[in-house]
């Protein structure tokens, strides 16, 4: 649980006896809010240039070994959404590798 949201309890919880902790406690809630947002975007931005890079070596190795990187690139994301398994993408790039 985000430390925001205990900040946002504790300025209900004065905002009875006294207006101004209240506002600030609820400002500190909103810039802790703020700063986890931060983080959570950063992490996702960093998961997702570490898959994209990933993306364009298996490109490069299939290009390398002959076979088709869209093909490649297709069955990557079809593993990692779930789609299909290893086995059922191992025997369709088979498949594709010997026609």
């Amino acid at each position: 649980m985000p430390i925001a949201i205990l900040y946002y309890l504790a300025a209900g919880a004065i905002g009875v006896g006294g207006p101004a902790a209240a506002v600030l406690l609820f400002r500190l809630g909103q810039q802790e809010g703020a700063a986890h947002l931060r983080r959570r975007d950063a992490e996702s931005l960093a998961r997702l240039l570490r898959t994209e890079t990933d993306l364009a070596t298996r490109r490069e190795q299939a290009r390398a070994a002959g076979v088709d990187p869209d093909l490649v690139e297709q069955g990557y994301r079809d593993l990692r959404d779930g789609l299909v398994t290893i086995n059922q993408l191992l025997a369709h790039l088979r498949r594709f590798s010997l026609e």
